[in-house]
């Protein structure tokens, strides 16, 4: 059954319970010369009078009434039809999500409570990326949908496209009673005196510190390395050495005063975040929604 032929159903459908063409039309935002000529349709189709007009009111014939009860049926199983395509239409499937460990717990909560209640049936699985470089081998290679990385802004890989959403603040940091918390400026050669712990090698805020330790001719040896953010901060609240990490990830620590704040009187070079995904990859409903989602909530 042709979107005509249902149209006309629906008309008549409404037209036999208020009996009243007028009112048919004014409920469905419809001209009544409209109405009228959708009745006139399928009385036409089917050979028969569907109203029959005694006086100034109107009355479903016989026709009309057998008419009425095939058209709630028939529009009830257009109804049913239609949920059923939608539903199988719904995003379903996998959307995979790399990201370093910072943005997985301190940023993404948030987009994945988004995207759990748009796309119930949506299984997001968030990998955590340890690198910027692993993120993008991992979307040229199919094993991402979606990365978020931080980097300079002015890199780019030609086969991703990229979205930036934001500069990141990158924050030295030290246990309250360090010795170089309570300067008002510390140079790089200070910091290099103490031990430092850091993220795994690759991470991009650790690169930038290490190149403007190198553009200074200073080589780090007493380096405490770890994969885990959460420990990097307690080793540093237990007075073990400095470390330099995204302050949305020592912010609650820096306002209690578990951790301070080092000032550098050299900056350093703050990496970007960015969203990305491969150039030539179809992207899915729920995919231009997370973009969408990253642009405007987390951008």
């Amino acid at each position: 059954m042709c979107a005509l032929q249902i149209n006309n159903l629906k008309t008549f459908a409404v037209a036999a319970e208020t009996l009243n063409f007028t009112k048919t039309a004014q409920l469905l935002d419809y001209a009544q010369s409209s109405v009228t000529a959708q009745i006139k349709a399928l009385e036409k189709e089917y050979g028969v009078d569907l109203f029959q007009r005694l006086g100034k009111r109107i009355y479903l014939t016989e026709a009309g009434m057998k008419m009425q009860s095939y058209a709630k049926r028939m529009l009830a199983l257009h109804e049913e039809m239609r949920q059923e395509f939608e539903e199988e239409q719904e995003e379903k499937g996998t959307l995979l999500i790399g990201a370093c460990e910072s943005q997985c717990i301190y940023r993404l909560p948030e987009l994945l409570r988004f995207i759990r209640n748009q796309y119930p049936q949506v299984q997001v699985i968030l990998k955590p990326v340890p690198s910027s470089k692993t993120s993008e081998k991992m979307l040229q290679e199919g094993e991402l949908d979606l990365a978020f990385i931080m980097e300079r802004d002015d890199q780019h890989n030609g086969l991703l496209e990229a979205v930036s959403l934001f500069q990141e603040k990158i924050v030295l940091i030290s246990s309250p009673s360090h010795s170089l918390a309570v300067h008002p400026s510390n140079s790089l050669a200070e910091v290099m005196q103490h031990p430092l712990i850091l993220t795994e090698k690759g991470c991009a805020y650790r690169t930038e510190l290490e190149q403007a330790l190198q553009n200074q001719s200073l080589h780090p040896e007493n380096i405490i390395e770890f994969g885990s953010i959460e420990a990097i901060k307690q080793c540093v609240m237990a007075g073990l050495g400095l470390s330099y990490l995204p302050l949305m990830t020592v912010e609650k620590e820096l306002q209690t005063g578990e951790l301070s704040a080092v000032h550098l009187d050299e900056p350093i070079t703050q990496p970007t975040t960015k969203l990305l995904w491969h150039k030539n990859k179809r992207l899915s409903k729920v995919m231009h929604d997370v973009i969408d989602f990253a642009i405007k909530q987390i951008g």
